[in-house]
């Protein structure tokens, strides 16, 4: 198969930095990344640093183990309680970048330990339209965005993932558990725990793969999904009520506008001028 432009600029950029770890949450970005990286860089040249915390939903733990064993790509699993730090409970406008801070530090610190020097993500050109933090804690400890540095977005990093075979190219979005909340809301690991099961429960009963159960205050849920399930899901809506009822929510509604990426995002005015500069993780 003859390479794509990208795909050879991809290539020379993460060989220009191996041997190299990559931060593995198992979604579609990272995924991508990790096999390309394995496919183009030599063995023993690409580690995967998983980080597992209470703000990881679903199944992620198992996933990335199911990714790593197919590709024959060697992982390393980091615990974190991110909730012990109160800066990142606290759940402000700077939480990711908190956040951000401690997983890519601990992450680090494994790689290092395990012989390797640098860290790269599966941030890429889309990251650029949102909030995320999150990037001004990667500039800080020099971590590489391979993607963004080949001027890649999802739509090319989906045609990348399925050229290389990936069975989960088309795979939505999973964010973290925190942008289920508004900001400014404490996070507590029993109402995160909630909304994961909420979510888990529209996907495996009511089959809405891509869904974003956000906790509002009173603890009101409102359910966001992609245009293209709103009509059904709102057929369906005294079910799913009934059943997000006896999981502890007080009301539950669906939202007609849908998913909106970063709904729970409230860039305060003087953080704005640097909102496309410190990007958050998708919401």
């Amino acid at each position: 198969m003859t390479p794509l432009p990208e795909e050879i600029r991809l290539a020379e950029i993460l060989r220009s930095c191996a041997p190299l770890g990559i931060a593995f949450s198992g979604g579609a970005d990272s995924t991508a990344l990790a096999v390309f990286a394995a496919e183009h860089l030599k063995p023993g040249e690409v580690l995967l640093i998983h980080v597992s915390t209470p703000l990881v939903p679903g199944r992620e733990g198992a996933l990335v183990r199911e990714i790593a064993e197919a590709w024959s790509i060697p992982l390393k699993i980091v615990h974190v309680d991110v909730l012990a730090d109160p800066s990142v409970r606290a759940n402000d406008s700077m939480r990711c970048y908190h956040c951000k801070k401690l997983l890519m530090t601990e992450s680090l610190r494994a790689l290092r330990e395990a012989g390797f020097a640098t860290l790269c993500d599966g941030a890429n050109t889309d990251d650029n339209s949102d909030w995320r933090p999150g990037m001004k804690a990667a500039a800080e400890l020099g971590v590489r965005h391979p993607f963004l540095e080949a001027g890649l977005g999802k739509r090319r990093i989906r045609l990348i993932a399925r050229r290389l075979g990936i069975a989960g190219w088309m795979m939505p979005p999973s964010a973290c558990a925190a942008s289920r909340f508004p900001c400014g809301t404490p996070l507590n690991e029993k109402e995160i725990e909630r909304v994961v099961k909420a979510e888990r429960l529209l996907a495996e009963r009511f089959h809405v793969p891509d869904v974003r159960v956000r906790c509002l205050a009173g603890r009101n849920a409102s359910i966001e999904v992609k245009g293209i399930q709103l009509r059904r899901i709102l057929r369906l809506e005294p079910e799913i009520r009934k059943h997000l009822l006896t999981l502890g929510f007080h009301a539950v509604t669906i939202d007609p506008g849908g998913y909106r990426r970063g709904a729970m995002n409230r860039v305060p005015p003087q953080d704005a001028a640097g909102a496309a500069d410190h990007p958050e993780p998708d919401s």
